[in-house]
């Protein structure tokens, strides 16, 4: 037995090739643990020089060195000729090939034309075969100075080949895991860069169309601030007017009072006529009226300002918080009253619904967003009719209109963004679309029926309580 088949053939040289695969697999530099294989092999095999060549990732031929000694800086991962040499022969066969002097002892022929840089006394080259598969080949060299190789080595040496194959087909598929991990975990980090501009991007549509929405009824609350202002300042004008006939009637009497003393009938007189002239109680009653009436105006102006506010305030839709949908929908039909009053007529079919969670101020923008595309829907004379009830854990909120309808064709588009069937000037087409995103992200969905000629009917189903979310205390509302 020759010295290189004694050694091979210990326990402690075998363990120390397995140490090597698992320092492979522990994620060890790939190059430093190939060359720290190779080294071993030709150690084992009491040569002078070896190398390695793995087959390329998606070929089934082309090689390139993976590891070598005595090479020159810079061969490592270069590729070798196809079917060329020593390598390409084993890689293509799958047969070891033993080489002494310039003639194959086995499997490999002459090639005496090839141009040789160095002469190698003695090699083996057997494949790397893992699972019938061919994964490269290992090639180990003697020099003139050692015996040479035999066909027993060849042979001790093929035993081992699986080995070491498997050492390398892990290695490779620990190298790929890694890479693999490491592009995953890339992509999961742009992905998660991506879902974050695109959050971005639907806020700013989501915004942008509540500025559009609040730009279109902008006319519409101005003049609904102007007429409950009018009327106020008309009727506080009334008011002065009979407060003035009030005091001269006053100053009459202090007049007569103070001829009480005197024999000044006259004055005690006129006084009386005064007073005869004045219905003193119509001018009690009236006055009563105008300033209830002049309150209940000014309480309309401070309602449609507050309801715009709380429509348009930024920020607090983002915090959770339990709402009476009822008092939603009153304020969002403020604001919209003036463009729905003159063409349909409001119809309030409020079931028994609790308090839900939800972010008011996006929830009242679905709100509009069904509203104003009733009102359009309607060229005049029409019905809005909002229903409200309960199913299971559920909420629903139904807007239905009895507007011109929706062609069938257009209703599996209508959510899409930018689509809208309005004229030119009179929509963006992201009304719908922003308020089905707002209403998924509450957890629910917006279902439509519509019959052209007939109207259309919205109907949101919004859940009770949102799922691992909190509502914020008292504290926290006080501080929003």
């Amino acid at each position: 037995m020759t010295p290189a088949r004694g050694r091979i053939a210990d326990l402690d040289w075998i363990h120390a090739l397995y140490e090597l695969g698992q320092k492979a697999a522990n994620g060890a530099h790939p190059q430093q643990v190939r060359q720290e294989i190779l080294e071993h092999i030709v150690r084992g095999f009491d040569a002078e020089s070896g190398s390695i060549a793995l087959i390329v990732d998606g070929t089934t031929d082309q090689l390139e060195l993976a590891a070598g000694t005595e090479l020159p800086r810079g061969l490592i991962g270069n590729p070798l000729p196809r079917g060329a040499g020593v390598f390409g022969h084993v890689v293509e066969t799958g047969q070891p090939v033993l080489v002494n002097g310039d003639a194959a002892e086995t499997g490999l022929p002459l090639r005496g034309s090839v141009d040789r840089q160095r002469s190698t006394h003695s090699a083996m080259c057997w494949p790397l075969r893992v699972a019938g598969r061919t994964i490269g080949a290992v090639a180990v060299n003697r020099a003139e100075t050692s015996p040479r190789y035999t066909a027993d080595d060849l042979d001790q040496g093929q035993a081992l080949m699986s080995l070491l194959a498997l050492v390398m087909a892990n290695h490779r598929m620990h190298v790929e895991r890694e890479n693999r991990i490491l592009e995953l975990s890339t992509l999961n980090a742009t992905m998660q860069r991506i879902n974050g501009m695109l959050e971005d991007a639907q806020n700013q549509v989501i915004q942008s169309e509540k500025l559009a929405s609040i730009g279109q009824m902008a006319a519409g609350v101005a003049h609904e601030i102007n007429n409950p202002l009018a009327f106020a300042l008309s009727n506080l004008g009334s008011l002065e007017a009979y407060l003035t006939k009030i005091f001269e009637l006053l100053a009459a009497y202090i007049d007569a009072d103070v001829a009480l003393g005197s024999t000044n009938i006259p004055a005690l007189a006129a006084a009386r006529m005064l007073r005869d002239e004045t219905d003193f109680e119509f001018l009690r009653r009236d006055t009563a009226d105008l300033v209830s009436e002049s309150r209940d105006g000014l309480l309309r102006v401070k309602r449609i300002v507050q309801d715009l506010r709380d429509f348009s305030r930024g920020g607090v839709e983002e915090v959770l918080q339990a709402i009476d949908v009822h008092a939603a929908l009153d304020r969002t039909l403020n604001i919209v009253r003036n463009e729905l009053k003159y063409k349909a007529n409001i119809v309030r079919n409020y079931g028994s619904l609790p308090e839900i969670e939800c972010m008011p101020s996006r929830l009242n923008q679905v709100f509009l967003n069904l509203l104003v595309n009733a009102g359009q829907s309607i060229d005049a004379n029409g019905t809005i009719t909002i229903s409200t009830g309960v199913d299971d854990k559920d909420a629903w909120i139904s807007v239905a209109d009895t507007g011109c309808g929706i062609a069938p064709e257009n209703l599996n588009r209508i959510f899409d963004p930018f689509f809208t069937t309005k004229p030119v000037g009179q929509g963006t087409g992201l009304g719908l679309s922003v308020s089905h995103s707002i209403v998924r992200k509450h957890g629910g969905r917006i279902d439509v029926e519509s019959e052209v000629g007939r109207g259309t009917c919205f109907t949101v189903r919004l859940p009770l309580a949102q799922a691992n979310a909190s509502l914020p205390n008292e504290a926290e509302k006080r501080a929003a």
